[in-house]
């Protein structure tokens, strides 16, 4: 079969297998199935997908079944349990999102977290997912997310190659749980849905073509692995309805029902009924539907909605994903609502604005269906009523944009949404809601919600949980914290759990048993690779189990694990007390969990245990020796180093609080016997794991004290001028016995006084300290003075003496002489008495005396029994301590023994021998044996102790290191400057010591006297060439013979060479400046480097030299012969002893139980108050533990805080960013409102006729040169009320804008006569960059002329001489006003601001000149003879124009163009804009009355002396213009030509209807000539409405 289709978890079956083995029939003998009832309601079979292009290797199948609006849901269930062989799901999720209504993910990487979460939530629990099953929309993003996990578990089975990858992949693959995505899909849906058939065991092969997915039909996701398919209907919301039946279902059992273990042992015999009978009828109620399910709804439409509320009218939970839009984001937008704002009042306002949201959610659902959009919002508001029901929350909000690992922790929020919707069962159900919910909650890794929503929530006090929740904590990954829970709730007695089976279970179900297969079974125990996994039941068996010889080789201890003790206490049958039964228990949990390498589970079993200080230093241990011996891999070494240290620290942080807490405590517990560690001490076990931080730690040190001066206790005396040091109390006392009586006391309760005695020397010192910052009063002085006194002292030593006697004289001695401070004093007087007998032996000349030989050969020999029984004696009781040195020692004395007794002693009666020999021999054992003084007496010394252990450091690593590299220049050194300076020296023994013998002295000595040679040896080198040392004349294999061989003499003659030279000095080089330097260095850097650290391994070495001398005899030697002569005689007492105690028995003369009493031994137990004291501890250190590791994560908290506030204010910033934009928009609208209100205004004064406002004043206010965008561009002006206009105003805010129109957009033939942007210049001018040529280079290039302000100029442009008109027209009192300048020296309009600076559009800077005329006349009816009047008034008509650009009207008007005059150029413009006459004549020079006579020739003639014709200027200023700035404005002189006859204008007017227009109200020109049109109505007295 194809690897693909074994890695699919529902490809279990081929298409005759499934024919046969799954068909229905051959269910028929099963007896389990009523075929007849299941044909009749179901069909069903398999579906085979090929795409387009795709391999055999790229096929899917899933199953089928297929169903209608008739069809029976409990039939469905059964073909899903009997065809599908489904069971019941720990949970089913069902995603709600309608494919009609799926927008893409903006932000991809929601989709792959989405993705991420799901797939996790399904790989760690049998969970269902239903959904729509179409290839399109969230479906299709969940069978992308399957078709990936299912090439991620292909590629786990295919790369399982090895042996244990093989154990490891395939049980990994194995254990996930299979993938079940159902997908419910109408057939009408599918594009090949009429392929499908309806038949029993039906095969179907479909092709996807990959058509993307649409509202009509749509092909099914081929990775779902089974399909639900919907006949006979084609309505959405049918399907829905079926879909919510098929939920409905769902929701009871499918197939067998669940078994559920009681969590409440009746049978136990410990068990109070009492409080049982409490239990079950206090326990709290929980309800919840057998199977849990949970909705999801993602974006979603009408239809979802309609789903989630049939979900939570059933009660059924629903997880909302807040961000994703459409429905979701309106159901979260109402809940939210709903929670903040619980009142009715605010229903109008949630109405409103969700109807808003739902048209921008729905633009084309509700288009003129308005029940429809009502029904809708009715539902959304109801899914957020039902949000809430019997104190239970059914509907749970994740923000993925408050949260944006939401989606990744996806199996959180459903969780949430389960718990917070549980409802209320009793009783055996009470069962079942437990264990269901944590085992979810285990599944999914989620203790804080086991914690806060299952733990706080029930009683715990009378509940436990079951092995197999048990066992899942320790097997599964990651979870330490339910391992943590489990035993700090106490849910769980572990002894009861624990036996010899269930430890071999864990054992052989781990899920990387990488690393006990191949460290622990191959490794340590040798087993045959791939063999010896799983493990078999003698792994444990028997004292000498597997598993103790792995605990034995790491921790030195035997028999740490019984499994007869386990299965016996697990069973009830104790072999111990309950407390000791636990603790065995928990430190076989630690060394299954320590030999997996599993830290957390270490941490978690050692926080439990009631001896935590001995238990972390054996963990240390077993993990120190693992990565030291055993471990290949450098990662895992590493780590298995790191995680024994941190244990080690953990006990001496134990020790330290414990010292803290109780000095007493402390130092007594170091003592104690521990029963589950081989009866060893803390501190042996301390000494065994060589942690040198636990020994050097002070409660040990004075622990060591003690023990060093046994039982003794040194009266300190201070005799003012001198102080007695122990040494010479301790000597006085053996030599003269008084002394000991006065200066002696003893402790024979050692663990209690002693520690009680320094306790309260240490607050002696603290008073004494005290008291000498403090001043004396006269009778302390007197009291000083009288202590001081001699007499005193001996008064006060009699009474100390009189304490002794409390003492047995006999008990006296025995524990002086006992002590282990007594003996090393004794041993090293006469181990120095026997260093000065050695060292008389040796310097004596000759052979020697006999005498002395023969004593110290005796006194040598008994130091080496001494020595072996030493090393037997540590060997026996102390296996912490190393033997190897002392087992060396034996055997070099032995040796030494042997060759003595053989060359000195025996060669008395054997001549032959030399005596040089024994010399030398002598005085090697003179060397070794004053040697052997630092390492025996020396060490005990708190100053020299910490330097020989620097000395040994630097020896053994910086000077071997060195001398082998200087082994390699001394050897090559030495030969080649012997060869160079003696060449003809023989070659012989001696020739090669002196060779190396020179280059090693030359490390003290400098021998250069031989380089310049010996002048008697000048004629023995005269001839240097070959003939010298062979003879010709012979065979070649026989010419270096002939002569080679020279006299003595000559052999010893240095040769003075060039060679010898450089040989030698670049020897001494090396030598004396590179090596000797370098050792220097190294030396100098190691002793600085454990400088701190040789103190802490001299005092973990303490405990080794203080054993030492506790094991030593109390006669040193040579009389330790009498302590064996003694032991001798004791051990012929015991077996005498024994012998009578056997006659005894065998003749009944004394009654057994007697003889039993006798031998009872006294068994110590500890009292519980110890390990209550220990537990205490623990708290306090577990507390120390999270305090440091909270203080360790503060700066990655702090640092999360900082980018949560940095996002925060991105967020803020944005927003503020939105608001100040709403707001400036909100400004500008509410000015732009204002604006319009004041236009608006004075619109309404200018169309009243009967306000009639004057135009000068109307004029001042300037609405058109005001307004918004400026003419031929979209520059908005600076918004300015009617208040602001005038320049006398304060507007602090005044920015207009800066615009002046480029010559270069002006046509060219008029560029000469526009303005240059002397704003822009005068910028230039003032760049303080420039240099004078510059500046020069700026004025060449601009006009000559410069503008006079307020005068009429005459310039010279092209040529001509133009006269230019800066006056102003305005005039104030009949007298033309002066227009002001800026600090520019720029004209300011003399109206007022308009919003903008610059020229504009403006040709010129200030006033521009214009002339308009109102040529006007009586409208008349066609016949020309009456006129149209209204209200008894004529009505009035004139010619206007429109302008190209804007299509503004405006009356015709003449500028200034340079040559020609104001009134030449409106006859001109005239001419061409009314008449449409481009090339006219006409006179350059025109006046006022030629300009009248101009428009006076239209009149047609008409009988009588009246001309029908008028003409004036009816005004003359400023002119309300939109091309108005602040510093150039339009000035006009405005005249009235009125036609009172008839006309001939219309027949050369083009277009008259455009051209004549009626005076009224409605008539709009541009800016103030309505007022000039109404002026001029008003003037003739015409009708104006």
């Amino acid at each position: 079969m194809d690897p693909l289709d074994l890695a699919m978890d529902y490809l279990t079956l081929d298409e005759a297998q499934y024919r046969t083995v799954t068909s229905l029939s051959s269910y028929i003998s099963r007896g389990s199935l009523d075929l007849n009832d299941l044909t009749g309601r179901v069909t069903g079979g398999i579906l085979k997908f090929e795409f387009d292009g795709a391999h055999c290797d790229e096929l899917h199948q899933s199953y089928f079944v297929s169903i209608n609006e008739d069809s029976s849901m409990d039939s469905l269930a059964k073909y899903m349990s009997k065809i599908w062989r489904k069971r019941t799901p720990d949970i089913i999720l069902s995603v709600i999102s309608s494919i009609s209504h799926f927008k893409i993910w903006e932000d991809q990487s929601q989709v792959e977290d989405f993705q991420a979460g799901l797939t996790q939530a399904l790989n760690t629990t049998n969970m269902w997912v239903l959904t729509s099953g179409l290839d399109g929309g969230i479906s299709r993003i969940v069978g992308d997310a399957i078709h990936n996990e299912h090439e991620r578990r292909s590629i786990l089975m295919s790369r399982a190659n090895t042996a244990y990858g093989k154990i490891a992949n395939s049980s990994h693959v194995e254990e996930l749980t299979k993938l079940t995505i159902i997908g419910i899909v109408p057939k009408s849906a599918l594009t090949y849905g009429n392929d499908i058939a309806t038949n029993h065991d039906v095969v179907v092969e479909l092709k996807n073509k990959g058509l993307r997915a649409k509202r009509q039909a749509s092909e099914l996701n081929a990775e779902h692995s089974h399909f639900i398919l919907l006949e006979g209907i084609t309505d959405l919301r049918d399907s829905m309805a079926l879909r919510y039946k098929v939920e409905e279902r769902l929701l009871t059992p499918i197939g067998r029902g669940k078994k559920y273990r009681k969590m409440l042992n009746l049978s136990d015999p410990n068990l109070n009924f009492e409080d049982a009978a409490a239990f079950f009828n206090h326990s709290d109620i929980i309800s919840s539907t057998c199977t849990p399910m949970v909705g999801l709804l993602i974006q979603g439409g009408p239809v979802d909605i309609e789903h989630v509320v049939d979900l939570l009218r059933r009660k059924v939970p629903v997880l909302i994903v807040k961000g994703t839009g459409l429905a979701a984001d309106l159901i979260a937008f109402v809940f939210n609502e709903k929670m903040t704002h619980p009142g009715e009042e605010h229903d109008p306002f949630l109405k409103q604005e969700l109807i808003k949201r739902m048209l921008v959610c729905y633009p084309n659902d509700f288009q003129d269906d308005e029940p429809a959009r009502n029904h809708c919002r009715d539902l959304i508001i109801e899914s957020a009523s039902l949000a809430l029901q019997e104190n239970r929350s059914f509907l749970t909000i994740l923000d993925i944009e408050a949260d944006p690992l939401g989606l990744k922790n996806l199996d959180k929020y459903l969780l949430l949404a389960l718990f917070e919707s549980q409802g209320t069962k009793r009783g055996s159900q009470f069962q079942e809601q437990f264990q269901s919910d944590l085992k979810l909650t285990m599944d999914w890794n989620r203790c804080d919600l086991a914690e806060s929503r299952i733990f706080r929530k029930y009683s715990w006090k009378s509940i436990k949980i079951t092995p197999e929740l048990f066992d899942r904590a320790l097997l599964k990954r990651d979870r330490e914290k339910f391992l943590d829970l489990f035993l700090e709730k106490k849910t769980i007695v572990l002894h009861q759990y624990l036996n010899h089976k269930k430890l071999l279970y864990l054992f052989n179900q781990l899920e990387k048993p990488e690393f006990f297969c191949h460290v622990c079974l191959e490794g340590i125990l040798a087993k045959i690779p791939g063999t010896c996994y799983p493990v078999d039941k003698y792994f444990l068996m028997d004292k000498n189990s597997d598993l103790n010889q792995i605990l034995t080789k790491l921790t030195g201890l035997d028999n740490l694990v019984s499994s007869y003790d386990l299965s016996m206490n697990a069973s009830g049958k104790y072999v111990c007390d309950k407390g000791a039964a636990e603790r065995k228990a928990v430190l076989a949990l630690i060394y299954w969990a320590a030999l997996t390498n599993n830290p957390k589970q270490v941490k978690s079993l050692w926080m439990q245990s009631e001896q935590p200080m001995v238990t972390a230093l054996i963990i240390s241990r077993i993990w120190h020796q693992l990565s030291k011996k055993w471990v290949k891999d450098l990662d895992t070494k590493r780590l298995l180093k790191e995680n024994a240290i941190e244990f080690g620290k953990r006990a001496v942080e134990l020790l330290d609080l414990s010292y803290k807490d109780s000095a007493l405590h402390a130092i007594a517990s170091l003592d104690d016997k521990l029963a589950e560690f081989g009866n060893k001490t803390v501190t042996q076990v301390a000494q065994l794991c060589r942690n040198r931080h636990f020994i050097a730690h002070k409660s040990c040190q004075k622990w060591l004290m003690h023990r060093w001066h046994g039982c003794l206790r040194i009266r300190e005396v201070d005799y003012r001028i001198f102080k007695l040091p122990e040494w010479v109390k301790i000597y006085m006392c053996t030599l003269f016995v008084l002394p000991m009586f006065f200066w002696i006391t003893y402790d024979v309760k050692r663990n209690s006084v002693a520690v009680k005695e320094e306790e309260e020397e240490e607050e002696d010192e603290d008073h004494e300290d005290v008291a000498e910052t403090a001043p004396l009063s006269g009778e302390e002085k007197w009291t000083r003075s009288r202590k001081a006194n001699v007499t005193y002292h001996v008064k006060e030593m009699l009474s100390y003496g009189r304490q002794n006697l409390k003492v047995p004289i006999y008990l006296q001695f025995h524990y002086f002489y006992s002590a282990p401070i007594v003996k090393f004093y004794i041993s090293q007087f006469f181990y120095f008495m026997y260093l000065l007998l050695f060292s008389v032996a040796v310097i004596v000349p000759s052979c020697g005396d006999i005498q002395i030989d023969i004593i110290l050969y005796f006194w040598t020999f008994m130091l080496w029994i001494e020595v072996i029984r030493k090393t037997v004696m540590k060997k026996k009781n102390h296996k912490e301590l190393t033997v190897h040195w002392t087992v060396v020692e034996i055997i070099l004395i032995f040796l030494y023994l042997l060759v003595i007794g053989i060359i000195r002693i025996v060669p008395r009666y054997i001549p032959s021998i030399k005596y040089t020999t024994a010399k030398f021999i002598m005085s090697l054992g003179l060397i070794y044996f004053y040697y052997r003084t630092m390492n025996i007496f020396f060490p005990i010394s708190p100053v020299l102790g910490p330097m020989l252990i620097s000395i040994k450091r630097m020896v053994r690593y910086d000077f071997i290191t060195w001398f082998k590299m200087f082994l390699i220049i001394m050897i090559s050194g030495g030969i080649a400057i012997q060869a160079t300076l003696y060449p003809n020296y023989p070659f012989t023994e001696y020739g090669l010591t002196m060779a190396i013998s020179r280059a090693l002295f030359a490390m003290f000595l400098t021998k250069i006297d031989d380089l310049d040679g010996n002048p008697k040896c000048n004629a023995f080198y005269a001839n240097q060439t070959t003939s010298v040392c062979y003879d010709s004349s012979a065979s070649f294999w026989s010419r270096n013979i002939s002569r080679v061989r020279f006299s003595p003499e000559y052999a010893v003659c240095p040769h003075r060479s060039f060679g010898g030279y450089v040989t030698t000095i670049q020897y001494l080089l090396l030598t004396k400046l590179i090596f000797i330097t370098l050792l220097y260095a190294l030396f100098s850097a190691t002793n600085s480097k454990i400088q701190a650290e040789s103190e802490k391994i001299w005092k973990f070495q303490l405990h080794s030299l203080i054993v030492d001398f506790e094991t030593r005899l109390r006669l040193p030697a040579p009389f330790n012969f009498i302590s064996y002569l003694i032991m001798l005689f004791e051990q012929m007492c015991k077996m005498m002893k024994r012998f009578y105690r056997w006659i005894c028995r065998s003749s009944c003369c004394v009654k057994h139980t007697d003889l039993e009493k006798n031998n009872e031994k006294k068994v110590i137990t500890k009292q519980r108050a110890d390990f209550t004291f220990w537990k205490t501890l623990m708290k306090n250190l577990k507390k120390q533990q999270k305090h440091d590791e909270i203080k360790a994560q503060r700066p990655l908290e702090q640092e999360q805080k900082v980018q949560q506030l940095l996002t925060q204010s991105t967020l803020q910033t944005q927003f503020n960013n939105k608001l100040t934009e709403q707001l400036c928009s909100l400004e500008r609208h509410i000015i732009a409102c204002q604006m319009a209100l004041e236009q608006v205004h004075h619109k309404i004064d200018t169309m009243d006729p009967k306000k009639r406002p004057e135009l000068e004043k109307s004029t001042n206010l300037h609405m058109a040169s005001r307004e918004s965008p400026y003419p031929g561009t979209m520059i908005q002006r600076f918004p300015v009320f009617d208040k602001f206009i005038d320049w006398e105003e304060t507007f602090a805010s005044y920015d207009p804008v800066l615009y002046t129109k480029p010559i270069e957009e002006y046509p060219e033939e008029v560029r000469s006569l526009i303005d240059l942007d002397y704003i822009e210049l005068i910028h230039k001018l003032e760049d303080v960059s420039l240099g004078q040529e510059d500046r020069l280079s700026i004025l060449s290039n601009q006009t000559t002329h410069r503008p006079l302000w307020n005068v009429v100029a005459s310039y010279l442009i092209n040529d001509v001489n133009l006269e230019i008109n800066r006056m102003s027209w305005i005039d104030k009192d009949g007298v033309p006003i002066k227009y002001a300048l800026d600090s520019y020296n720029i004209p300011l309009n003399p109206n007022g601001r308009t919003g903008i600076r610059g020229r504009g559009k403006l040709w010129r800077w200030g006033p521009n000149h214009s002339v308009k005329v109102v040529i006007s006349r009586w409208k008349r009816y066609r016949s020309k003879d009456s006129f149209i009047k209204v209200n008894d008034k004529k009505v009035m008509e004139v010619i206007v124009l429109q302008k190209s650009a804007s299509g503004e009207l405006t009356l015709p008007e003449g500028k200034e163009y340079g040559h020609l005059s104001l009134y030449s150029a409106v006859c001109k413009k005239f001419m061409s804009k009314v008449f449409g006459q481009k090339e006219v004549q006409i006179n350059e020079e025109m006046s006022e009355n030629q300009m009248v006579e101009f428009f006076q020739q239209f009149v047609e003639p008409h009988p009588g002396p009246f001309t029908g014709f008028t003409s004036g200027i009816i005004y003359k200023g400023y002119m309300d213009d939109p091309c108005n700035t602040d510093n150039a404005w339009r000035e006009s002189e405005v005249w009235n030509i009125h036609y009172h006859v008839p006309d001939n204008l219309d027949s050369k007017i083009v277009n008259k209807e455009k051209i004549w227009k009626e005076v009224s109200s409605y008539l709009h020109l541009n800016g103030n000539q309505n007022l000039i049109v109404q002026e001029t109505a008003r003037i003739h007295g015409a009708y104006y409405v």
